[in-house]
């Protein structure tokens, strides 16, 4: 299903365009948009309150969604927090975290997992904050520097990354990392945002302390995401406050539910948080496997067609053999917004700039910024032969 077009309405609306932006926003199945629609149609009604037919059906469907969004991940869902996304998911483990002596993160990182910790007073300069590079070449970090930085480091620390780079789309061995990190008594948090859509994660055989990712990468609907953690629920102090998440108010006192309900106060995104269900369902439906032969398809198209030798630009990261769904082009003799302008004027859909990776992209492309091309399954040949053409076109402009 993931590989026909037929099953996304926007390209039914859309026919012409050529989307190569699912690593910003992934489009929607009509199977997800049908489970969203139906809770509107036939049980519109709040969660956890009420004591009718409308709320209870409401009620169960969510707690559904939950079981199929842990499902994707081999998790217990009464550790599986519903977000607003990866960022609000990202402020929330950095809030619970404010005490750790050290954060480590690696230079491949969205700016939602710099800025929180940045917030805290904390900077490479002041030794609070640790970044590892990555290699320009592989894309991949030094397991060896930072095994050697953990040795080094006391107190309490942290290790924070995304398992796939949005830049370069590349994946850490993240287990690996994990396993390090745990070896020297350091708490893991990864963003799996760029991964879920494409690869297995499986937090039964190999645990960590935090995990988030969006629904909206993911072929679900905006504005949620999941937020996972090992840790007692009851423990964690709330990170927003309102209705639902108390058992008890006075004017002098307050008693917080328990588990889940403490930290999901007021009415949730309700019709979101099924779709993200459904979308979940949908991709453990389909399997792993066969999504990366879809996800395999598309790279092949793409360079049959020449994708990797295109005039005026340089390919970040140029792997033999990876299978990946995030491309970055550094452009040579323009910026890279030029091309997304001409793009656009030819139905080509693509991320420029810096993508909400600041410190990566400043340094690989200060003045230029990139252009992003990220695929999905529904990519055909037609959308390949029409975004490398129309770059070749675009990038010979400016010569």
């Amino acid at each position: 299903m993931l590989n026909q077009k037929d099953a996304f309405p926007i390209f039914q609306n859309q026919p012409n365009l050529a989307y190569f932006d699912s690593a910003n926003t992934s489009q929607t199945p009509q199977v997800v948009i049908d489970a969203m629609n139906r809770y509107y149609d036939t049980y519109r009604a709040n969660v956890g309150r009420g004591g009718y037919d409308l709320t209870d059906t409401a009620t169960h469907a969510v707690s559904i969604a939950r079981q199929q969004v842990a499902d994707l991940i081999s998790c217990n869902p009464d550790h599986l927090l519903f977000t607003s996304g990866t960022t609000e998911s990202l402020n929330r483990i950095a809030k619970w975290c404010v005490s750790y002596d050290t954060i480590i993160v690696t230079e491949a990182e969205h700016n939602a997992n710099i800025i929180p910790w940045l917030a805290q007073g904390r900077s490479l300069e002041n030794g609070k904050l640790v970044v590892i590079p990555i290699n320009d070449s592989t894309g991949y970090i030094d397991v060896d520097l930072l095994e050697s930085k953990l040795e080094q480091l006391d107190g309490a620390v942290m290790m924070s990354f995304c398992a796939t780079s949005n830049v370069s789309g590349i994946t850490q061995p993240w287990e690996h990392i994990a396993s390090i990190c745990h070896k020297y008594g350091a708490s893991v948090a990864v963003d799996f945002c760029q991964t879920v859509a494409h690869s297995k994660i499986d937090l039964s055989v190999c645990p960590v302390e935090w995990a988030c990712f969006s629904s909206h990468k993911m072929y679900g609907p905006t504005g949620v995401g999941a937020l996972y953690t090992a840790f007692d629920l009851d423990s964690l102090e709330p990170s927003v406050y309102g209705g639902g998440a108390v058992e008890h108010v006075s004017f002098n006192t307050v008693e917080f539910s328990k588990g889940i309900a403490k930290h999901e106060p007021g009415t949730p995104s309700i019709a979101s948080i099924i779709g993200f269900g459904v979308a979940a369902e949908l991709i453990a439906y389909i399997g792993y496997a066969e999504i990366e032969e879809y996800i395999t398809d598309v790279n092949v198209n793409l360079l049959s067609y020449g994708f990797d030798v295109l005039p005026n630009c340089k390919l970040f990261i140029h792997t033999q053999g990876s299978v990946r769904s995030v491309f970055s082009l550094i452009p040579t003799k323009c910026h890279a917004h030029d091309i997304s302008v001409l793009l656009n004027g030819s139905g080509v859909a693509v991320r420029t700039g810096k993508v909400c990776a600041h410190p990566l992209v400043n340094r690989i492309s200060p003045k230029r910024g990139i252009v992003r091309i990220s695929v999905s399954p529904f990519n055909d040949m037609d959308d390949c032969r029409k975004l490398v053409s129309n770059l070749q076109t675009a990038l010979l402009k400016f010569t």
